[in-house]
């Protein structure tokens, strides 16, 4: 079954008929080019714990940093805090800098602006690094609205690690209907928020997400490429 057609058989759906288009960041637009990976087994060797596999690494990126450190044995809240402190003190400084926008996204951010849709960030990163990357991409002019986590790590721990009230945020500030805003991500946070919010979901499948995750969730339709989101939100563009 293709793309197109996966959009087609979701209730009222169609290819083309969106006035907005939610954004996740890391694994989505902006492909970390391994800093997230290697900021998370830097802090942990700077703590003295064993580093796991990368692929145990690239399945921690996605929801809030104290959950994916949390998630490891033996990481108690209070070294998690201890992580995310060591981990930021590289990122902020060198691991933003090195992201970069995956094949497609950049053209595709533009293209959405271009014919009249709306593009919103919704990003489980803090909003002032993930700010700095759109403005690194020189992407900021195309979006109508960034959204990302609260800076203050204990708002972060009172909501855990879903991002429902993230994308909630970035809906209202868009001022669309559920029903023609779709949501796009490598996770299944994002899925999972889109569809409690009524919103059209598509996966991605060259971001973090294990093997299955993204089926799992259910999406409206999982693309492979850029082009093939360009060409489902944009159909006069397709070739």
């Amino acid at each position: 079954m293709g793309v197109e057609q996966d959009m087609k058989s979701a209730a009222g759906k169609a290819p083309g008929n969106y006035d907005a288009v939610i954004l996740d960041l890391d694994g989505t637009v902006a492909d970390p080019a391994g800093a997230i990976t290697y900021g998370m087994a830097r802090a942990l060797e700077q703590c003295g714990l064993p580093v796991p596999s990368e692929e145990e690494l690239e399945n921690l990126v996605g929801p809030p940093l104290f959950y994916g450190f949390s998630s490891l044995d033996g990481v108690d809240a209070d070294m998690a805090d201890k992580l995310v402190k060591e981990y930021r003190a590289w990122y902020w400084n060198e691991g933003l800098k090195i992201a970069r926008a995956y094949d497609g996204m950049e053209a595709f951010i533009k293209d959405a602006h271009e014919h009249g849709i709306k593009v919103a960030l919704a990003t489980s990163k803090p909003i002032v690094p993930a700010t700095m990357i759109i403005n690194n991409l020189d992407l900021a002019p195309f979006f109508t609205t960034l959204h990302g986590a609260e800076m203050d790590e204990s708002v972060i721990r009172s909501h855990g690690p879903g991002k429902l009230r993230i994308v909630q945020a970035a809906l209202d500030a868009l001022g669309t209907e559920p029903e023609r805003t779709v949501m796009v991500g490598d996770r299944h946070f994002d899925l999972d928020a889109g569809n409690e919010l009524g919103l059209v979901t598509v996966g991605v499948k060259w971001g973090f997400a294990p093997e299955g995750e993204l089926e799992a969730s259910h999406p409206d339709a999982i693309v492979t490429t850029a082009a093939e989101l360009r060409d489902m939100l944009i159909p006069a563009h397709s070739s």
